[in-house]
């Protein structure tokens, strides 16, 4: 029963590994089509999102997940704290995807394009609440990595 317990959570794992690699190869590329649109706001955009230094932080965070050994990867709280990393990059990738469109959409408008045009302020604050929760949520997976250093070196 443990055996499969364990694989059971092996396979989730990965899962969740692939997930983060997939969900941050996306966040990278909309992060790239936001810098090259043009927009009557894209100044103030791309200002606010590189002092939230997105980018950076997710790669180091996929880059450390990607090296936590295999043998981490059996326990019930290093799935859940990677979920928990994965759901608000999701969120994240979500809210660059309503950038994205946002954007796109202003940058076709031609005519009144100061009236028609969308504003990203409220995407770009609830980005901004989501990073924070991201630095606590990786700050609790390299607590919940520690400890079971920890454990290893007690054994």
């Amino acid at each position: 029963m443990q055996a499969v317990i364990g694989t059971i959570g092996m396979v989730t794992a990965s899962t969740v590994i692939q997930s983060i690699t997939s969900l941050s190869s996306s966040v990278y590329m909309l992060m790239g089509h936001i810098r090259l649109t043009k927009d009557i706001h894209q100044t103030e955009i791309l200002k606010i999102l590189t002092k939230m230094d997105i980018e950076a932080t997710i790669n180091l965070l996929h880059n450390v997940i990607l090296e936590i050994p295999e043998y981490y990867n059996s326990s019930l709280t290093v799935v859940t704290a990677l979920k928990n990393v994965q759901e608000i990059i999701g969120q994240i990738e979500s809210e660059l995807i309503e950038i994205h469109k946002k954007i796109s959409y202003n940058s076709e408008l031609k005519i009144m394009s100061n009236w028609r045009s969308y504003d990203c302020k409220e995407n770009l604050d609830s980005i901004e609440l989501k990073v924070s929760i991201l630095d606590r949520r990786r700050d609790n997976l390299f607590k919940v990595l520690e400890v079971f250093k920890n454990f290893d070196k007690k054994n």
